[in-house]
């Protein structure tokens, strides 16, 4: 048998050996590859959303937001109401927009905006979101504010 000659077995054990070696190496740069991709998609997953602490009870950043919604020309679609969470959900003609309101304490409430155009988020629109809710919560406390002083 052709298999059983002592120079065709090196041969072939050394086709085999370097094929094992270039393979692995080829396998070493493509799982480095893979997970650099994913770990940029896992970053832009998580990081692509606008997210801010403020110190406004819950109540007043629900009514801020839907200020806000309406200053910026913004449709709302659905409201839903949780004992220590609101969820909005907002749209554009491009933008699909999810805003999430969570009580932190009876004083301050986590805002969390994401706008999606598909896959695509848009953190610009959600950091003005954001930034436009907190304007309009703003101005209700100090419309309060006003009027507590007017009355005494």
């Amino acid at each position: 048998m052709w298999y059983k000659k002592p120079l065709v077995r090196i041969v072939v054990r050394a086709v085999l050996l370097l094929f094992l070696c270039i393979s692995h190496a080829g396998c070493e740069y493509a799982a480095t590859t893979a997970l650099t991709g994913v770990s940029v998609g896992v970053a832009y997953l998580y990081t692509n959303a606008g997210e801010k602490t403020v110190c406004f009870d819950i109540e007043r950043m629900a009514k801020a937001t839907l200020l806000a919604l309406k200053k910026m020309g913004i449709s709302i679609c659905n409201k839903t109401k949780a004992k220590r969470e609101r969820n909005i959900q907002a749209k554009t003609k491009d933008l699909n927009i999810s805003i999430e309101l969570k009580e932190i304490t009876h004083k301050s409430t986590k805002i969390k905006v994401i706008a999606r155009n598909g896959i695509i988020k848009d953190k610009a629109t959600a950091l003005e979101i954001i930034h436009q809710t907190v304007e309009a919560a703003e101005s209700l406390d100090q419309k309060k504010l006003f009027e507590a002083a007017s009355t005494i």
